[in-house]
């Protein structure tokens, strides 16, 4: 399987977060791509333009907290990013950043954050040399599940 090179940023910025110890947990379609790659699936696969992730901490985070936090991250093992907020999380919504080119400005991916939510079950992935903590694929399943019935359900 191909990963493309704003994957591999991608995948770069997950590391950064990692090697930083700031309690985030990565969830969605790099995780799963990541997943499907350890079980030597070799297709291609849909493109994603966004990183998903949980962030699991004793209390409530400013986003002054997370911008630093982010960005201190990428400073010292990241590729040369800056990142911004453009959608505090609070209840069923997700902190929205911004991952950008330093010298242009330009907008590169984002990246959603649950912050606070149940904790789930991870794992260590690796992709290229690579390693992040994500959701492990059980719990994958088990979210895709719950979207479904979600689904099926508030229909009726």
């Amino acid at each position: 399987m191909k990963i493309t090179a704003e994957e591999k940023m991608m995948y770069e910025v997950m590391k950064a977060i990692y090697d930083s110890g700031i309690p985030i947990s990565f969830k969605g379609s790099m995780v799963l791509k990541a997943c499907l790659m350890e079980a030597g699936y070799s297709e291609d696969t849909r493109h994603t333009v966004d990183i998903d992730a949980n962030w699991n901490s004793d209390n409530s985070l400013s986003s002054e907290q997370m911008i630093e936090s982010l960005q201190s991250a990428l400073n010292k093992n990241g590729p040369d990013l800056d990142v911004s907020i453009y959608r505090m999380y609070g209840e069923g919504r997700s902190a929205g950043f911004e991952l950008t080119e330093k010298d242009t400005g330009e907008i590169l991916f984002t990246m959603d954050i649950d912050v606070n939510r149940p904790t789930a079950p991870t794992k260590i992935y690796e992709v290229e040399g690579l390693r992040f903590r994500g959701i492990s694929p059980l719990q994958m399943i088990a979210e895709k599940f719950r979207q479904y019935l979600l689904i099926r359900y508030s229909a009726e």
